[in-house]
């Protein structure tokens, strides 16, 4: 794992935020590839910052970006270049939060901030990382922010690097498995279906294909079957394949922060095809349900092309029946689905697929 800590400066008057920058880097020193930018690398204006920091994201290629500051607007040129182009950011506002900060000069100097910058670098942050539970408190009042998490002081609370290290960790895996659908490559989505599909269609009219493992995330391969309900349908799939995949993990226990989920307009149609093929198929299993992200679940598509492929049943009363849902032009898109990832024959469609 890679990781970019910028903070402003590394002086005296930054002497606190500068320790703790100092203790989280060694802590992780055997688990994680640090790197430590600050302003005087980057340039004062916003328009320099912005330009060597995109250079420095190019060059490193960061899984994190932790952001050491707060009321510095640089800080929240980098925050926000980060989040733009794709890299996760954390914030540890270092205290700076706290109700007798924001009091100080608040109409003069903290509101103007506040409405240029500060409230939005906060919100628009994977996670705020307090030092302490007062910190956590005071971040928790203003309603800014709902992920705030805790990463004690190893000075003040005497925490041990092993324990700091942990603790950091913990907290950048969870932010890249709860946005693991942005990382995920098309190589590793492709593997996972093509897995799928040989553990539901051995014989498949699908010509076989070289299967190579090099450079998959299984870490994000295991979430995302799992979300999707096919973790056995995967394993069984590699199994058929010959591939070694390493054991899957327990995907339940992976802590994970609450995502919002997006409204999914398709559950309805995906409900009407389903009282459509029970209508002509009857004790038929198609498991409905959303990912975490408000997706449909892959294993719904798996069902219906089961239920298409290996049952006999009354293509024109079927016809009929989604005409009469009004879900036509849906159906012949998940046709066009299926065909693309199992390969299934125009002769098994009850009506021509559709892109």
């Amino acid at each position: 794992m890679k990781i970019i800590h910028y903070i402003p400066r590394t002086d005296a008057t930054n002497a606190s935020a500068t320790e703790y920058v100092s203790c989280l880097v060694r802590s992780t020193a055997n688990v994680a590839e640090s790197y430590v930018i600050t302003q005087k690398e980057l340039g004062t204006s916003a328009i320099m910052v912005r330009t060597r920091f995109l250079h420095k994201l190019k060059e490193i290629q960061p899984d994190i970006v932790h952001i050491h500051a707060a009321w510095d607007s640089n800080a929240a040129v980098v925050e926000h270049t980060a989040r733009s182009h794709g890299f996760y950011t954390i914030v540890s506002v270092h205290g700076g939060l706290a109700p007798e900060v924001m009091e100080l000069e608040f109409f003069k100097h903290k509101l103007p901030r506040i409405i240029g910058y500060e409230f939005q670098m906060v919100r628009k942050c994977s996670v705020i990382v307090a030092i302490s539970e007062k910190d956590e408190q005071q971040i928790k009042q203003l309603r800014w922010k709902k992920r705030i998490v805790t990463i004690p002081h190893p000075s003040l609370h005497l925490t041990n690097d092993d324990e700091t290290s942990e603790m950091l960790m913990s907290i950048y895996r969870k932010v890249l498995d709860t946005n693991y659908m942005e990382r995920i490559t098309k190589e590793e989505l492709e593997f996972v279906h093509y897995c799928v599909r040989t553990a539901l269609w051995p014989a498949g009219s699908q010509e076989t294909k070289e299967v190579t493992t090099e450079n998959l995330s299984f870490r994000r391969i295991y979430i995302y079957a799992y979300d999707n309900n096919i973790t056995q349908l995967f394993t069984t799939g590699a199994q058929m394949l010959g591939v070694q995949i390493p054991p899957c993990p327990d995907v339940s226990s992976m802590p994970r922060f609450k995502v919002k989920q997006k409204r999914n307009t398709e559950i309805n149609n995906y409900q009407k095809l389903q009282e459509a093929i029970y209508s002509v198929i009857p004790g038929t299993k198609i498991e409905i349900d959303r990912t975490p992200a408000g997706a449909t679940i892959y294993r719904t598509l798996c069902d219906i092309f089961q239920a298409l492929r290996f049952h006999d049943y009354d293509e024109d009363n079927f016809s009929e029946i989604i005409k009469k849902k009004g879900i036509t032009k849906f159906t012949a898109h998940i046709l066009h689905q299926m065909q693309e990832a199992f390969g299934l024959e125009l002769g098994y469609m009850p009506i021509l697929p559709r892109k």
